[in-house]
């Protein structure tokens, strides 16, 4: 009767080392590392840094927290935390293209409200030297 509960625990045993070994997953991917890398650049480039820095900043400690993850071996936590550095980069960069669109814009719109004005300055001067003459 031992012998048999014996060889159940002695697989099962072996199976949960195994599981637990590798509940962490494989460690990080150096090219989802990489992209994750280009996704903060491009932030940084798009000029996250100014327009954007509350989102550039958790972008960096994501990736911060899936390398130290990774380290310590939970490759899963690695992983998601990578995920979660792409997301916030990926917002940032939008953010940060978003803002110099509005200053653009607001650019552009005041320097056709001058020209209106120039317009119309130029449209009362013709009509008063028309007048005189």
């Amino acid at each position: 009767m031992k012998r048999p509960i014996l060889l159940l625990l002695v697989p099962l045993t072996v199976l949960a080392a195994a599981c637990a070994s590798s509940a962490g997953g494989p460690p990080l991917d150096q090219a989802r590392v990489d992209e994750t890398e280009v996704a903060i650049r491009g932030a940084e480039n798009a000029g996250a840094a100014e327009k954007a820095p509350e989102l550039l900043a958790r972008a960096q400690k994501a990736l911060a927290n899936a390398r130290q993850a990774s380290n310590q071996g939970n490759g899963a936590e690695a992983r998601a935390q990578l995920e979660e550095a792409k997301a916030f980069a990926g917002a940032a960069e939008a953010r940060a293209r978003a803002e110099k669109a509005r200053a653009e814009a607001a650019r552009l719109k005041q320097q056709a409200d001058e020209l209106e004005a120039k317009t119309k300055q130029l449209r009362e001067q013709a009509q008063a030297e028309g007048r005189n003459q």
